[in-house]
């Protein structure tokens, strides 16, 4: 695919000019003029549009074949160059300008194309409007009565005012099937003047739109003669104007459609309505309001669903009922699969063991039988802007019906190098992307973290299949997920594999991935305890996960001299000394933001200022022998600047000399602290935390029967949870100001806690009270809370 590719080329060139020990050696000049030509192109991807206009398609082609040879060529030479000894690279610099010559002259050649499509605006490709619609009545409209009832309250409304409907959600969720019921309702077509319907598409100009919306009011006018022109001679605005219209837009893709398509609509004060489908929420919020959104079916409404469609007012035979039920469970929710499953249904003989055939084979029924599902979901995919493509492929990676850990997708997504540097931090890009991804109804949150933001997602069924596809077509992802797949022909030239097989399959089928680019990796260990010299060999690794069970990992010192490592977790391990001596010279890991789990961290001036840049830092103490803090310097963790996130637990007898000797940088949003049995009295070194949004005291955090709270602190504490604190008895909060930003607070196992200040009731943001396994003063006072303001939410368990 053509923009990951070149994103990951631009990085990988930036790398290679940049002047420092670990430079890449290289004629300068030919990689300045390759990296100046994959900006270039770059730049005219991310303005050019998304949709499959043929001529992009064709250059899109080019662009990634080109670019996949040119990150072949450039990988091996950087290989070599890591495994040279000699130190003498001017073969291999000769060998390197020899292979780009002809790779120049490719893009001298895209550099042509691109300027001619910018000269001529040649985007030649179907550019149309339709204005067909679906026919018959689909009995999922009829699911949800209350859901149809809203609707039509809101169309016929005595509001003068003219309203925007918009209806959003995923393709295939029944949007149109919705529409359309409503339109041709008797009741709806009997309150207005004029109806009328026209679908938007991807491509669409302003005359057809008018023309089809001309066509379908001659069409439906019954109660006045319009006498329309079809040659648009009589104006659309003309004939809306003083009368009372519903007009559905179907399947609008872009807020720029709207701000063209409402100039087309007068403001009659006479309780006009126009109805707006698509899938995309930034769409529905622009173009009013309030929306309404479509959900996927839970599992009563899919056998509801498809037990209309087969049998209408007749009864399922009996033998038929639970598989059936278990064919509509696999749908997923998606009324348009639900549908194409009992239209198949409904044409053979309805006899059990065909019924297990379908639910066995759901998948294969439903994209070999009927290409309906993934046409109508290639739409959302074919409109995504370049930058998103690669991100929503990648979803495919992931295990079917697998929750996806949002953290590790964004993770992976920058590692992979999908995401074009940027001023601002990689993640926020990843986050950024992954939002618009939801927006567009692509990828679904899971579950939600306490502050609104997706814990994990997940993808239908249907659209990963499409994922899969599309990503083997671009030779950007190849998914071996059953026995058929293993052909070794069939893996080579993909630039990604994701195995979904047991090792044993893929040792017996003698399967190998020769991949260029590794940017990634997961080492299970086993029985050895230090991470294998190779590793330090892959000069672009970005993400090492090491782990062994509960055993400590030697890190090896070569982990100082891998300038691109973006993440590094083990399971436990210390960090290894700075090298010294004649070994190779250590090099700031500027490239470095999280790092964790670290035993017995010593946070060293030496060591801090080779990780300048650290985001997210967890840290454990579990020495017996530490009598002493000041030999472990943590008031230096102050000079972390950048530090965001850090856990620090102490699985030792901490002493008086421990609060003495810490200190937090101001930077930090989230904070997790566990067994250091701090005096409550000295709370005030957190409180002071002017960006701190999470605290989280687990194990007795903080010691002491009263913890008293002053004003001014906390400014920006969103969310505080508090973990197994027996000594806690008193907690006193004297206004709600000492904690103004509050939105969650989670008490678990405070056995000994009297209760919760009332004043924690007053505070305006406080959004939930989480309380489980605390004393019956505790759950009495959050009761209390709640009497006195309904709008917080309340959750309490009181036994195991």
């Amino acid at each position: 695919m053509a923009y990951a590719v070149l994103a990951s080329l631009f990085t990988t060139t930036d790398q290679m000019l940049n002047p420092d020990p670990y430079s890449i050696p290289c004629k300068r000049e030919t990689i300045e003029s390759l990296h100046k030509n994959i900006a270039t192109l770059l730049s005219f991807l991310e303005n050019s549009p998304p949709h499959s206009y043929q001529t992009i398609k064709i250059l899109e082609t080019k662009i990634r074949d080109l670019g996949y040879e040119t990150e072949d060529i450039l990988e091996s030479h950087i290989a070599k160059h890591f495994r040279s000894i000699s130190g003498s690279d001017h073969d291999s610099i000769d060998m390197l300008s020899k292979a780009l010559k002809e790779v120049m002259k490719g893009f001298e050649s895209l550099m042509k194309d691109v300027k001619e499509i910018q000269g001529t605006g040649n985007f030649d490709g179907s550019l149309s409007v339709v204005s067909s619609r679906l026919t018959g009545k689909s009995k999922f409209v009829l699911l949800d009565e209350n859901f149809m009832n809203q609707m039509m309250e809101q169309l016929v409304t005595e509001d003068s005012r003219l309203k925007v409907l918009p209806i959003v959600g995923m393709g295939g969720i029944g949007k149109t099937t919705l529409a359309k019921a409503l339109l041709d309702d008797p009741f709806v077509v009997g309150h207005f003047d004029i109806c009328a319907w026209v679908t938007i598409s991807q491509q669409y100009r302003i005359q057809d739109v008018v023309q089809n919306l001309l066509k379908d009011i001659n069409v439906r006018s019954t109660k006045i003669d319009i006498g329309v022109d079809l040659d648009g001679n009589v104006g659309l605005h003309k004939i809306l104007f003083k009368r009372r219209y519903l007009i559905v837009l179907d399947d609008v893709w872009e807020t720029k459609a709207w701000d063209e398509l409402q100039k087309l609509f007068p403001d009659n004060d006479d309780g006009s309505r126009i109805m707006v489908t698509t899938r995309q929420y930034e769409v529905a919020t622009y173009a009013a309001k309030s929306y309404h959104e479509m959900k996927l079916l839970n599992d009563v409404m899919s056998w509801d669903l498809l037990r209309q469609e087969l049998f209408a007012q007749e009864n399922c035979p009996s033998e038929l009922v639970e598989i059936g039920k278990e064919i509509a469970k696999k749908c997923h929710g998606l009324p348009l699969a639900i549908s194409v499953i009992g239209g198949l249904l409904s044409k053979e003989k309805m006899t059990r063991e065909y019924w297990e055939h379908v639910a066995d084979n759901i998948k294969s029924v439903l994209t070999e039988k009927d290409d309906q599902c993934l046409e109508i979901l290639s739409l959302s995919y074919n409109y995504l802007p370049h930058h998103l493509k690669p991100c929503f492929l990648y979803t495919a990676a992931f295990p079917e019906d697998d929750e996806i850990p949002v953290f590790w997708l964004l993770k992976l997504w920058v590692v992979e190098g999908f995401l074009k540097p940027s001023s601002i931090n990689m993640e926020n890009v990843a986050e950024k992307n992954l939002k618009d991804l939801i927006e567009r109804n692509l990828i679904l949150v899971d579950q939600l973290k306490y502050n609104g933001k997706p814990r994990t997602c997940k993808i239908h069924d249907l659209v990963r299949d499409l994922c899969i596809k599309e990503a083997r077509k671009e030779k950007f992802l190849f998914v071996l997920n059953n026995y058929i797949d293993l052909n070794p022909k069939e893996v080579q030239g993909q630039r990604r594999l994701s195995i979904h097989l047991p090792p044993s399959v893929i040792k017996d089928k003698d399967i190998e991935g020769k991949f260029n680019v590794i940017r990634s990796i997961s080492v299970d260990v086993g029985d050895d305890t230090t991470v294998p010299f190779s590793i330090s060999k892959l000069w672009n690794l970005q993400y090492l996960f090491v782990y062994n069970d509960d055993e400590f990992i030697d890190l090896p010192s070569y982990i100082w001299n891998m300038p691109q490592l973006r993440y590094l977790q083990v399971q436990l391990s210390s960090l290894p000394p700075l090298p010294t001596g004649t070994e190779m010279p250590v090099c700031v890991l500027k490239s470095l933001e999280t790092l964790f789990v670290i035993e017995n961290f010593r946070c060293e001036d030496e060591v801090l200022v080779r990780i300048p840049n650290l985001r997210k830092l967890k840290i454990e103490y579990s020495d017996d022998d530490i009598t002493d803090w000041s030999y472990y310097h943590l008031q230096n963790l102050d000079n972390l600047s950048k530090l965001e996130t850090l856990r620090i637990d102490f699985y030792v007898i901490c002493t008086e000399t421990l609060v003495a000797n810490l200190a937090f940088p101001i930077s930090l949003k989230k904070l997790t602290l566990r067994g250091c049995k701090i005096s409550w009295e000295h709370m005030k070194i957190i409180g002071d935390l002017s960006n701190l949004e999470i605290l989280k005291l687990r194990d007795q955090a903080f010691e002491g029967p009263t913890w008293e709270t002053v004003e001014d602190n906390f400014k920006k504490l969103e969310c505080l949870k508090i973990w197994s604190h027996d000594s806690l008895n008193e907690w006193r909060v004297d206004d709600a100001n000492h904690f103004p930003s509050l939105r969650l607070l989670y008490l678990w196992r405070c056995i000994n806690l009297e209760e919760i200040p009332s004043s924690i009731g007053e505070i305006q943001t406080l959004e939930r009270i989480e309380v489980e396994y605390c004393s019956d003063g505790v759950v009495s006072s959050v009761e209390n809370i709640q009497d006195s303001n309904d709008d917080i939410k309340l959750v309490i368990r009181r036994s195991e």
